[in-house]
């Protein structure tokens, strides 16, 4: 089941220091961290679509794509 909720690796600078997601979980758990700075609207977004994607409502390239726009919002340097 876990299988089907990865994705490609992203790599973003949080905190001082790079992190690695590759999962739904990953985003959700990075978003949740107090060392996000920003939460404007597309990281609320990204954890609706985390939720929908645990629940096999969304796919996990969505979560991959939102995240990916959280992270540029919150001027966040990441490697996909």
């Amino acid at each position: 089941m876990e299988n089907r909720r990865t994705f490609r690796p992203v790599s973003v600078e949080v905190g001082a220091r790079y992190r690695i997601v590759t999962t739904v979980m990953d985003v959700g758990k990075l978003l949740l961290l107090d060392e996000w700075p920003d939460h404007r609207r597309a990281w609320w977004r990204t954890e609706m679509a985390v939720l929908d994607a645990s629940n096999d409502a969304a796919e996990p390239e969505e979560v991959r794509s939102t995240f990916l726009v959280a992270a540029d919002e919150a001027h966040l340097q990441c490697l996909a």
